[in-house]
């Protein structure tokens, strides 16, 4: 699989240092953000975690099923990942390397979504089509970011300038300010040290060099 130039952007921006906590990616339909925003997800838990949860959330259980797992799980095992989902939990477990982690699936439909992210604790999580939303289930699944080392992934595609969502992260993003939210902590990013043989030969065969090998 061949990569644009921002698609490998999205690969490797946790790789580098730097005091990033976030990523946004908005674009057009079929620019294939989704696809390299996830797969750079899961590499990125995968490296970064062992025995954490993580969160994945779409508008509906059913279309993060369709629009993001659907074609990236079967590209994962390809890379060498195990993957087994337990639908009746809404639960993906994913194992490379002698590391596991959970991500739990959630739907954002509505005001009382929110309530079902509630409690969880994330070492991450990834909005799917983020501008969808109600504001209140993505900043509850923001607050449950509380594992050192977190870090937000905001897919979307605001077609409204005054949507709240462009107003406040993409523009804010876009000036270099981060988000007007006391919830969200600074936290400094650092190199990482594992890497296993899969990451390496990804990363080389689509030539792509964030890090020494």
């Amino acid at each position: 699989m061949r990569f644009s130039q921002k698609q490998r952007r999205v690969l490797t921006w946790w790789c580098r240092p730097g005091d990033w906590e976030a990523i946004i990616c908005d674009g057009a339909v079929r620019s294939g953000k989704t696809f390299s925003m996830g797969l750079s997800f899961f590499l990125w838990a995968m490296a970064r975690f062992n025995g954490r949860q993580l969160g994945l959330c779409g508008k509906t259980i059913t279309s993060l099923r369709r629009n993001l797992l659907a074609e990236l799980v079967p590209y994962l095992r390809r890379l060498g990942f195990d993957c087994w989902e337990r639908r009746s939990e809404n639960l993906l477990t994913v194992r490379l390397g002698g590391r596991e982690n959970r991500f739990l699936l959630f739907g954002g439909r509505d005001e009382s979504s929110a309530a079902l992210i509630q409690g969880s604790t994330l070492a991450g999580v990834l909005l799917d089509e983020a501008a969808l939303m109600p504001r209140s289930f993505v900043e509850q699944a923001v607050a449950r970011c509380s594992v050192a080392g977190s870090r937000l992934w905001f897919n979307c595609n605001p077609e409204n300038p005054q949507h709240w969502f462009y107003r406040e992260w993409i523009l804010r993003a876009r000036e270099g300010r981060s988000p007007n939210w006391e919830m969200i902590s600074r936290i400094k990013s650092a190199t990482v040290h594992w890497l296993c043989k899969n990451y390496v030969n990804f990363y080389k065969a689509n030539c792509i060099y964030p890090f020494k090998t």
